[in-house]
């Protein structure tokens, strides 16, 4: 991906992001979901495509960009954190996921790197299937409950 595909991407990112925060936020906030979701990238990007460690790649199929991939890869620590995996509505339930997971894991064991982390809302069941298909074990499970109307 090159920095004029990021900004595109990032404009992208940061409108889905604030959608799935409306979705999972069980807090009463006074800021829209929309200033959140843009804070929290931005304070995950700082130096936006420059940011250290962080690397973003467009999933391509059939010469189309179908998706993206957003990952931090710390050699130090032989960790990565998967941001997102993306695929644009039309190009689910098609493999196409499961290929990029495996061409990302392909990609952190040439560099040396022993764990894969990511997060997934509970909501997500396509995502949390996928990476329960993979291998993937839980390390944490955040809950809420409703308790006023």
């Amino acid at each position: 991906m090159n920095k004029d595909e990021f900004d595109t991407y990032i404009k992208d990112k940061t409108e889905r992001y604030a959608y799935t925060l409306e979705e999972n936020t069980f807090e009463i906030i006074n800021e829209t979901s929309f200033i959140r979701a843009e804070k929290a990238v931005n304070g995950y990007l700082p130096n936006g495509f420059n940011t250290e460690n962080h690397e973003f790649y467009n999933i391509i199929e059939s010469e189309k960009v179908v998706g993206y991939v957003w990952i931090k890869i710390v050699e130090e620590s032989k960790s990565a954190f998967l941001y997102e995996i993306y695929l644009k509505e039309e190009f689910r339930s098609k493999g196409i996921g499961k290929k990029v997971m495996t061409e990302v894991e392909s990609l952190l064991a040439v560099r040396k790197i022993a764990f894969l982390k990511l997060h997934v809302f509970g909501n997500n069941e396509h995502a949390i299937n996928l990476y329960n298909n993979l291998g993937f074990q839980v390390a944490g499970i955040n809950m809420y409950k409703e308790i006023d109307k």
